[in-house]
């Protein structure tokens, strides 16, 4: 008897330690989970492997000092992430020439030529890890850049200036990554004979090229922006006409469009029709010249009468006013 009760004890003390234990465990779960919610330390922040979004790591720096703390998260974005589906910000081409913070907060960062390397949305992904990165030491509000020893331009040549954390939308989730841009849009004049350029205000994702956008918004045509009449600016691209490919290589934007291109509206004529596309794409700083192909193939003869196999550069004298 007495052996009896004794196996029952021990079996209920072990039911009660299992039943305790597995408390224990939700409720260390459960703390690691709200440790990690609550998480208010830094972040290296970087990009991820298609180089589409910002994303961040953990990380507890060894520096407390503004300026060394400074020294450390610079030095850290330019080793890769421990997560090896992310890159880092600073690729190894790219090198930071010196750095100088004001009493106010504004830390300049400067550049060698090398920063120059970087361009469309890889840089200004880039751009916002290094500025969301360095905005959270204490003592530093805004981050402006410099390359050689001049101010980062946008697509326009207009500086850029002071950013902070909230210059850029947070994408580190699911969010598209938000921009704005002024384009410059080149449309036909009412009599088909000339250009009119026409600044175009644009928010848009930036994981898609601006090239893209750039040919998407001219052939929406003119009746969608605001301010401008109808009659006085033409759509210069073909109904139906689609893009199938675009991209940037040295300086030089290939641009492969659907057939529907070379049915040129019949009130615009063959100089306005193609130089309504280069013009707007040269516009670009990473463009010098457009070639054109269709359905993949290189096409001679535009309208059989203009040289279409060869890359065209802008052409201003088109442009009325």
């Amino acid at each position: 008897m007495k052996q009896g009760r004794l196996i029952k004890a021990n079996c209920f003390y072990r039911f009660l330690l299992v039943g305790v234990l597995c408390c224990l465990g939700f409720f260390l779960v459960g703390c690691s989970g709200k440790k990690q919610t609550d998480y208010n330390g830094y972040y290296i922040y970087c990009l991820d492997t298609n180089e589409t979004r910002v994303a961040s790591e953990e990380y507890t720096p060894s520096a407390k000092e503004t300026e060394p703390l400074i020294r450390e998260l610079m030095t850290r974005m330019e080793k890769e992430p421990k997560n090896i589906s992310l890159k880092k910000a600073i690729p190894d081409s790219v090198v930071l020439d010196e750095y100088i913070l004001t009493a106010t907060g504004d830390l300049s960062l400067y550049w060698t030529a090398s920063y120059s390397n970087l361009s469309g949305v890889s840089e200004i992904l880039r751009r916002a890890a290094i500025v969301k990165t360095l905005c959270q030491v204490p003592g530093i509000k805004n981050v402006q850049f410099y390359i050689s020893g001049q101010p980062l331009t946008d697509s326009n040549m207009n500086a850029i200036g002071f950013m902070s954390a909230d210059t850029f939308i947070d994408n580190t989730g699911d969010t598209a990554y938000m921009q704005t841009a002024t384009l410059n849009m080149y449309y036909s004049n009412s009599q088909g004979t000339g250009l009119i350029v026409v600044p175009v205000k644009v928010t848009y994702d930036a994981t898609i090229p601006l090239e893209q956008l750039v040919m998407e918004q001219l052939m929406k045509g003119p009746d969608n922006i605001q301010g401008t009449e109808k009659n006085v600016l033409l759509k210069t691209v073909p109904e139906g006409t689609k893009i199938n490919k675009i991209s940037v290589k040295e300086n030089t934007c290939y641009l492969d469009l659907s057939s529907e291109f070379l049915l040129k509206r019949s009130n615009i004529s063959d100089d306005v029709a193609i130089y309504s596309v280069v013009n707007t794409l040269v516009e670009l700083p990473n463009i010098n010249k457009v070639q054109f192909s269709i359905d993949g193939e290189q096409v001679l003869l535009f309208d059989d009468t203009v040289n279409f196999g060869e890359p065209f550069e802008n052409n201003l004298n088109l442009v009325n006013g």
